[in-house]
């Protein structure tokens, strides 16, 4: 899975359980294991400038109208890290419940990862493959 990666997932299961139509970046992949984040348009809760507010009380990566692929403005959430297996998300893919919609420009991939890696809420092992991703970037 390309970092930056952007997928519509049409029966996305949080972590409480519950399910929705969401909108997922793909941060990384390494060892069949990928780490996505989920997205929301609704900005209630964040701030309107672009890129990294890692440090919000909910740390988001914005993209603003017309930054990339999306029709609306975006907030990427990095207070929640999902891990799929590579198996995962071909038979989800496959099924037709995830569907590859676009890919964000480079330079914003990697404003992205870095502010991820910025993020309280990262784990060590998702860090891992957030920083692989990164240096393959590079």
């Amino acid at each position: 899975m390309t970092p930056g990666t952007l997928l519509a997932h049409s029966e996305f299961s949080f972590h409480d359980g519950q399910t929705a139509d969401k909108i997922l970046v793909v941060l990384g992949a390494l060892k069949g294991v990928a780490v996505l984040v989920k997205t929301t348009s609704r900005g209630a809760r964040y701030t309107l400038g672009f890129g990294c507010q890692a440090k919000n009380r909910f740390p988001c990566f914005h993209l603003t109208k017309d930054s990339c692929c999306l029709k609306k403005p975006t907030w990427i959430c990095l207070d929640d890290f999902y891990e799929f297996n590579h198996n995962q998300l071909l038979q989800r893919h496959f099924s037709g419940k995830i569907i590859r919609i676009g890919k964000l420009p480079d330079d914003i991939t990697e404003q992205l990862l870095e502010c991820a890696l910025t993020c309280d809420d990262i784990s060590q092992a998702h860090a891992m493959i957030v920083r692989a991703a990164r240096t393959a970037m590079s």
